[in-house]
C-alpha cells in the first residue's frame, strides 16, 4: 500500500503526524492484551528483574523480545501503527529496541530526545543516507490529565532547537540544565493516553513523560515503547536505547517488519 492509496483516515492521520512530529491512537491495543502486559511487567518488576532504575522514578527492561516473545513479538509493526512506519520508511524501516516501563513511585522525566543526532548529521559521504527514527509507545494504564501526560514541544519536527543548547542535551537530573530549562519555557502539547492508546511520534522531537499522583489500586504507571530506525544506521549514533536486544530476540532478518510485504 502507497501513500497514494491509503484510506481517508489513515492519510489525514499521517499528514497530521508530518506535520506535529507526533500522533495519538486511541484504542491500539484490546484490553485482554493490556491486561496481559499489566500481568507481565508487575511480574518483573515484583522479581526486580529490570535492566534500568533511575533516579527520576523509570524502571525499565530492554530483554522482553527474548523472555516474554508470545506477548513482545505481535507489538512489532503491529496493525495499528504499520500503516504509518510503512508510509514514513517503506521496508527500511527496521526495529531498534522493545523497552518497556513502569512508573512505581513519583517520576517526572528528563526533557529529552529519543534520537539526538538527527540534526547533527553531518555527511559522511556523497551518497550517505540520513537516518530518521520513530517513536511507538502503546499505554498500559490511565493518564488523565489529573494523572499523567505526555508532553511534546511545538513545532519541533521540522526544525532543530537552537544551536547553543546543543552540548545541554543529555539525560540529566539537574532541572536547572539550560536545555531542560529552554524545554520548560517553550510552548507544549500535553497527551493524555488512556490504556490501549498508542502514540506514534519522530524520535527527534523533545518531550516529557510524567505521572502526577499515586496509582490507583492494583495499577503501576507502565508502557511499551518500539523503536524504528531507517536503515541503515551506523552503531556510534546517539541514541535511547541500542538494537542488540532486538537483534538477539529476532535475528537481524526479523527486525524488519514489512521487508518481505
Amino acid at each position: 500500500m502507497t501513500t497514494a492509496t491509503l484510506p481517508e483516515n489513515i492519510q489525514r492521520n499521517l499528514d497530521t503526524l508530518i506535520a506535529d512530529g507526533f500522533l495519538l491512537l486511541p484504542g491500539a491495543l484490546d484490553m485482554p492484551t493490556v491486561q496481559a502486559w499489566r500481568d507481565c511487567l508487575r511480574k518483573h518488576h515484583d522479581a526486580k528483574a529490570w535492566d534500568i532504575r533511575n533516579n527520576v522514578g523509570n524502571v525499565a527492561f530492554d530483554r522482553l523480545l527474548e523472555r516474554e516473545p508470545a506477548l513482545a513479538k505481535p507489538l512489532v509493526g503491529h496493525a495499528s501503527v504499520a500503516p504509518y512506519l510503512r508510509a514514513l520508511l517503506g521496508r527500511q524501516c527496521q526495529l531498534r529496541s522493545l523497552r518497556a516501563h513502569v512508573n512505581p513511585a513519583a517520576y517526572t522525566q528528563e526533557w529529552h530526545m529519543d534520537f539526538y543526532n538527527y540534526w547533527q548529521q553531518e555527511s559522511e559521504g556523497r551518497f550517505a543516507v540520513r537516518g530518521l527514527c520513530i517513536n511507538t509507545t502503546f499505554y498500559l494504564t490511565d493518564n488523565t490529565p489529573e494523572s499523567g501526560r505526555l508532553t511534546f514541544l511545538k513545532d519541533y519536527r521540522n526544525r532543530p532547537i537552537p544551536a547553543e543548547f546543543k552540548d545541554n542535551q543529555y539525560y540529566t537530573e539537574d532541572r536547572n540544565n539550560p536545555f531542560q530549562k529552554w524545554c520548560e519555557a517553550q510552548p507544549q502539547t500535553h497527551l493524555h493516553p488512556m490504556s490501549g492508546d498508542a502514540v506514534i511520534f519522530f524520535s527527534h522531537v523533545p518531550h516529557q513523560g510524567a505521572k502526577l499522583r499515586d496509582d490507583a489500586p492494583g495499577t503501576m504507571r507502565a508502557n511499551i515503547v518500539l523503536h524504528y530506525q531507517t536503515n541503515p544506521m551506523y552503531p556510534g549514533i546517539s541514541f535511547v536505547s541500542q538494537p542488540h536486544a532486538a537483534i538477539a530476540g529476532l535475528g537481524f532478518e526479523g527486525t524488519f517488519p514489512f521487508a518481505g510485504k
